[in-house]
């Protein structure tokens, strides 16, 4: 029948498109645990920037403009780490809400798929049952 033939291809397409959003997901929670990751690392590692003290000893023009380069090493660092990576969390973040949203009405549309197999099956038995009382009454009538 064609609505079978309909269904199917709903059915198929749904799954397919599930699939997709699916393996799309898990490649950004995995991106998105990766910059976590790396954001951890790059915490632990900006300490280093500041090391070793210089202390007393290191006074004048050079120590001056070593800890300034220094410092500014450690701010750029600083607004990476804290900016960047988080501003790249909340994007992948998004993307995967938008994903989810988008399963989850792929999610209603096959259970409207699926309601409506069950009413072509039942409309199928009704059909079949109506022609059954038909074909009755006409070898009864004529």
């Amino acid at each position: 029948m064609a609505y079978a033939d309909i269904l199917s291809n709903m059915h198929s397409a749904i799954s397919s498109k599930k699939a997709i959003i699916n393996g799309k997901i898990e490649r950004l929670v995995k991106a998105k645990n990766d910059i976590m990751d790396e954001q951890s690392m790059c915490l632990h590692e900006i300490r280093k920037i500041k090391d070793p003290e210089l202390g007393k000893s290191w006074t004048g023009e050079r120590s001056d403009q070593f800890q300034e380069a220094r410092h500014n090493a450690y701010q750029a660092m600083y607004d990476v780490i804290h900016d960047d990576y988080d501003d790249y969390q909340w994007k992948i973040e998004a993307m995967i809400t938008k994903l989810n949203a988008e399963d989850t009405l792929l999610s209603i549309a096959g259970n409207i798929a699926h309601e409506a197999d069950q009413l072509l099956t039942k409309g199928e038995e009704a059909i079949e049952q109506v022609e059954s009382k038909i074909a009755d009454l006409k070898r009864r009538l004529f």
